[in-house]
């Protein structure tokens, strides 16, 4: 183990702290994935190879290097010859395919493309067309995407690139319209990330099992580990029967989980072997802490902290194992390097007690993300009255602690996603048969702080159409959780004097009888 400082800011360049971590510990293994390993030094040497192909491409400093591929050390080594080069890598969903997938690759606006192969097919008939300069398929028979584009020179890329320089984005749910991009450069990556790593000691192994267009795989797992030179541990997919096991194999001494990952956990039965781990420090987000005690008994793991953020924050609320008792769903007290303030619709500071949405403000630049992709006047709107508003919503009690109340922007939680009730009208609004479409949240039973997806419709005059056809449309044109846990078609839809779908009379009437439920339905969801 080795901690890299990232206090001067001319030090947070992640390709820096590569190279620096090879010279010190390159000998010491860095990323798993099975059975193979590689070291800080083996992976300083690939990121240079693949970083001098790049730029014999023509590849330099502010292009997009896009992959859509499943969890993988092929992906990090991307990503860190892209930023090595100055360049900005983009990891787009997995669950895409037809239309979605396509529009996502030209809003990336990609140079060099990395698919993996058995993903290829997801393409619609137009997906070649895109405009790229090189498409590549991973895994592919014979030579893959990572060999064809290595160089032989094992020499750094002479390349400037500034700490400020964009390295990465995020694309968000789309809440309220098309996804955003959300731009974080190397120094907001590095800074936010050193607070997970100062936690580490030596022969740590830190476990992901998300997918790599999630923000979780990077802050849980690769970034810190780069920082404070321990093991990143990378699976494909999270297996609730196998989880336990694949933490053994690679003797994982931390993990996160989110949504209803930890739940589902949780209500496996107990086994002798619940605590034969070596888990120190397991992240659940969110779990309630009225439930945290009795899953660290079960599990036998010592420390469980809780935090809230965003792609756009990183880490803005935090509640560690620091001997303070944290009740109910508190997402804990802000960190020192924002300012927080909860706010009206008028951007007027709320009491304690009283729910408001979250605004948060760097003590120093280069901390928060770089804007949004391509989108000046939404970086702007967002950052009206000098503050950046979260679109989140929280309370704080009389000492400061603050707890997380709602998503104030049109979208559900589900299993660790954030489904956009937008994109998912626009996709039913297409069938031919449908007239008026609203697509809302309902309680979850498996997990209170999260919904399942419940979508009403009216149908267009003599038009026929099962919830089966619809449910089938959805997953042919759409990722497969846009296909809908309850469904109902009625006469019309309730509306206000503006003409506008009130969703709340929808989500008071809520699930009747007559709903069709997909579950009961034998509709079988292709992934």
């Amino acid at each position: 183990m080795r901690l890299y400082d990232v206090a001067n800011v001319d030090r947070r360049l992640i390709g820096a702290v590569l190279a620096d971590q090879a010279a010190h510990i390159g000998a010491s293994p860095w990323l798993r994935s099975g059975d193979r390993v590689v070291t800080f030094a083996e992976a300083n040497t690939l990121v240079n190879r693949i970083a001098n192909g790049l730029a014999a491409r023509g590849f330099g400093r502010g292009d997009i290097l896009a992959m859509v591929m499943k969890p993988s050390i092929e992906v990090v080594l991307l990503a860190l010859a892209t930023a090595r080069l100055g360049g900005i890598f983009q990891t787009i969903s997995t669950d895409y395919h037809g239309a979605f997938l396509d529009e996502a690759i030209l809003a990336s606006q990609a140079k060099v493309l990395i698919i993996d192969h058995d993903l290829a097919s997801r393409f619609s008939g137009d997906a070649w067309s895109v405009p790229l300069g090189s498409v590549f398929l991973n895994g592919a028979t014979g030579e893959d995407a990572l060999t064809r584009l290595q160089s032989t020179d094992d020499n750094p890329p002479r390349v400037e690139v500034s700490p400020f320089d964009p390295a990465q984005v995020w694309w968000s749910s789309g809440t309220t319209g098309k996804p955003k991009g959300i731009m974080h450069s190397h120094s907001s990556i590095l800074f936010a990330n050193q607070r997970s790593a100062q936690h580490l000691r030596p022969g740590d192994v830190l476990y992901s099992c998300t997918p790599v267009y999630l923000g979780s795989a990077w802050v849980s797992a690769i970034w810190p580990s780069l920082l404070g030179g321990v093991v990143a541990a990378i699976d494909p997919a999270f297996s609730v029967s196998d989880f336990w096991n694949r933490i053994r194999f690679y003797g994982a001494t931390h993990f996160l989980t989110l949504g209803a990952m930890h739940m589902y956990l949780w209500q496996q039965p107990e086994t002798p072997r619940d605590r034969d781990h070596k888990v120190r420090v397991a992240r659940c987000i969110p779990l309630d802490q009225t439930l945290t005690a009795a899953f660290k008994q079960r599990f036998g793991i010592a420390e469980m902290p809780q935090v809230y953020g965003t792609s756009e924050t990183y880490t803005v609320f935090e509640a560690p194992e620091d001997g303070t008792v944290w009740r109910g769903a508190a997402a804990g007290r802000p960190v020192p390097h924002y300012e927080v303030r909860l706010v009206d619709e008028n951007d007027r500071e709320v009491p304690p007690g009283q729910v408001g949405e979250i605004c948060v403000r760097p003590r120093e630049p280069g901390i928060l993300f770089a804007g949004y992709f391509n989108a000046p006047d939404i970086t702007v709107a967002a950052w009206r009255n000098l503050w950046h508003h979260t679109g989140d919503m929280a309370y704080a009690d009389e000492e400061g602690t603050y707890y997380f109340a709602d998503r104030k922007k049109d979208y559900i939680r589900h299993k660790g996603r954030n489904i956009s009730m937008f994109e998912v009208e626009n996709v039913v609004a297409k069938h031919p048969a449908i007239a008026q479409v609203a697509a809302f949240g309902v309680p979850s039973k498996e997990l209170e702080s999260e919904s399942e997806l419940m979508l009403c419709a009216t149908l267009k005059a003599g038009a026929n159409l099962t919830f089966e056809e619809l449910a089938h449309f959805i997953n042919e044109t759409a990722p497969y959780y846009f296909v809908p846990y309850y469904m109902d078609f009625l006469e019309n839809l309730p509306q206000n004097a503006h003409g506008r779908v009130t969703k709340n009379d929808l989500r008071e009437r809520g699930v009747q009888p007559q709903t069709w439920r997909l579950l009961e339905s034998g509709f079988k969801v292709r992934r």
